[in-house]
């Protein structure tokens, strides 16, 4: 769905994911439970009457105690660090960006590469020489490097009180196995996570390039903030630790602004995928960028419970990934 105008060289990890309890079905995505702070403990005559009421006064006590500890994190991110793929062309970056700062108020400094870095994975390929970043305003710089680099260099020299790492939106989809392993805007958002931070992945899948609205765009933006915020409250409330998980939120530009758009908690879709990148002219022997195959959503081997299914159907989803290789010794 993209061109590539760099080159980047594929970084090939294995991403653990998140499973559903049940593995047909999706898990219907909201915000995460608060509890109630109760005024009167359960008190020791009761707790000692039953087992169950033991167990009943602890779990009161220990929701009082998560609710104490929520009052003291904070309600936004210190400091936001935005980054693309796609650079600064990008027709959903911009829009997206101005959201974070006047829709959610989040501090937000972009690090963006100069131009497109589509399909590098989590490369960190060094530059051949020196660069200079180009600062285009107090809170955004581009730089000839790839997404991961971008955010590397954000989080060690541009904006070290970062807490938080986004990654897009994406100009496209990163549904499926294939798919995520490839893109430069999941592996920013990896890159984020095994240095300990919160980090996000967003992409805005379409059915035609250049298909979509301003429109679609401003509803597509919007949905993609309010996914946001409450995958911010819901690290605050304790879920994972930091640098434990990252998401990849795909938000389907089509569906967006014919009302509320249902939100799902997907697994990736192992089945799916690319096959031919390439094309050599018979004539010339020149190689160019030529991609074959059906449309991942065309595709009717998709799981029901899966990613690419669940935005197939017009839904955003929502994946939790581990940053991890998972170790095969003993499968």
């Amino acid at each position: 769905e993209k061109s590539v105008t760099r080159e980047g060289t594929l970084a090939p990890i294995m991403l653990c994911f998140h499973r559903c309890a049940n593995a047909n079905t999706y898990h219907h995505w909201s915000l995460p439970f608060t509890a109630t702070r109760c005024t009167n403990r359960t008190s020791p005559r009761t707790r000692t009457s039953s087992h169950k009421e033991g167990r009943r006064g602890r779990d009161m006590a220990a929701a009082v105690d998560a609710q104490s500890n929520r009052a003291t994190l904070p309600s936004k991110p210190k400091q936001v660090l935005l980054t693309n793929d796609d650079g600064p062309e990008s027709p959903f970056f911009y829009p997206f960006a101005e959201g974070l700062r006047n829709t959610l108020d989040w501090n937000t400094y972009v690090c963006i590469p100069d131009s497109n870095w589509s399909y590098v994975s989590k490369s960190l390929k060094p530059p051949k020489t020196k660069f200079q970043v180009q600062r285009k305003a107090q809170d955004e710089a581009r730089v000839p490097i790839s997404p991961a680099s971008c955010v590397n260099l954000g989080l060690y020299q541009l904006c070290r009180d970062c807490d938080l790492v986004i990654s897009g939106p994406n100009i496209g989809h990163n549904l499926g196995r294939a798919a995520i392993l490839s893109s430069g805007t999941v592996g920013a958002a990896l890159e984020g996570c095994i240095h300990g931070k919160k980090a996000i992945a967003i992409s805005f899948p379409f059915k035609g390039y250049n298909s979509w609205t301003n429109e679609d765009i401003d509803a597509a933006v919007k949905v993609a903030l309010d996914v946001t915020q409450k995958l911010w409250n819901d690290w605050n409330e304790g879920q994972h630790p930091p640098g434990s998980v990252f998401y990849n939120v795909n938000v389907p530009l089509w569906s967006c602004k014919e009302g509320e758009v249902e939100r799902l908690e997907t697994e990736i879709d192992q089945t799916v995928g690319y096959t031919s990148l390439y094309k050599i002219e018979k004539d010339s022997n020149e190689v160019s960028w030529s991609p074959t195959g059906e449309r991942v959503f065309d595709m009717p081997n998709a799981i029901e419970g899966g990613d690419v299914a669940a935005v197939r159907d017009g839904h955003v989803s929502i994946t939790k990934l581990a940053p991890t290789f998972q170790s095969m010794k003993n499968a």
